[in-house]
């Protein structure tokens, strides 16, 4: 008999990472976030479970989710929507694994001038979480949408450096360093 896996299963399995300061993790977190996004395609690449849950574990460490929150500015909005719409439906509520994507896919929407819907994906995040804190606070105040944005691609050179010691770029789909997107 094969057992199956749910999401939730591979979740616990792999933990949440929080604040830990292990740069490999980090690292390869980043990398596998950065490749999902600029592979993600809603009918064309969907990951497999396996990956999902890897991504959602990745984005519980603060470094890779600060990471992940300066590339909203670099890929296509319509594709990182639809990437963050794809992880907050395979998150499982309630968890600690739902905190990023829909933080994350908060911020986009306000960016983007859609108070309303951020609203709504912020309330998804548990209330004690430092980027929903942040944001209420951004929302409260009616920040301009641009100067969030404006902030990310400010603070995102920094958070690479502090990653990848200042030496990244973005590996080819099917480099081995892809971290597991196209199957490797």
């Amino acid at each position: 008999m094969t057992a199956t896996m749910t999401m939730n299963d591979r979740l616990v399995e792999l933990g949440v990472l929080g604040d830990q300061k292990d740069k490999s993790i980090q690292r390869k977190g980043a990398v596998t976030v950065d490749l999902f996004f600029k592979e993600y395609e809603e009918d064309t690449y969907v990951p497999t479970d396996e990956l999902t849950a890897k991504i959602l574990h990745y984005l519980t460490d603060i470094q890779v989710r600060d990471y992940a929150l300066g590339l909203l500015c670099i890929y296509d909005t319509q594709q990182v929507l639809d990437a963050l719409n794809f992880l907050l439906d395979a998150a499982p509520t309630d968890t600690a694994f739902i905190n990023a994507p829909a933080a994350l896919l908060a911020t986009l929407l306000y960016e983007r001038g859609d108070s309303g819907s951020a609203h709504i994906a912020l309330s998804n995040v548990s209330g004690y979480y430092p980027l929903a804190l942040l944001l209420t606070r951004v929302f409260k105040a009616g920040w301009p949408a641009g100067s969030f944005a404006a902030m990310s691609r400010e603070l995102h050179p920094k958070v690479t450096a502090g990653i990848f010691d200042g030496d990244y770029e973005v590996p080819e789909a099917g480099d081995p360093a892809d971290a597991g997107i196209d199957g490797a």
